[in-house]
């Protein structure tokens, strides 16, 4: 019923941290461009191993 009190896999925090970082990336872009390329750096890192995460479950 509730989530309140169940534990989110590591996959959703991976994704919820990539969307994050990509809200900041989006947003840090009319501001800072440096700091923007950064932050859209370490959500393709996140999201390159969301990818690696999903095809080591389908090998399985």
């Amino acid at each position: 019923m509730f989530r309140i009190f169940e534990n989110k896999s590591r996959e959703e925090l991976l994704c919820e941290k990539y969307s994050r970082l990509m809200f900041r990336s989006y947003k840090a872009a009319l501001l800072n461009k440096e700091e923007s390329e950064k932050l859209h750096e370490r959500a393709c890192k996140i999201k390159q191993e969301l990818q690696r995460m999903q095809c080591s479950l389908m090998d399985i």
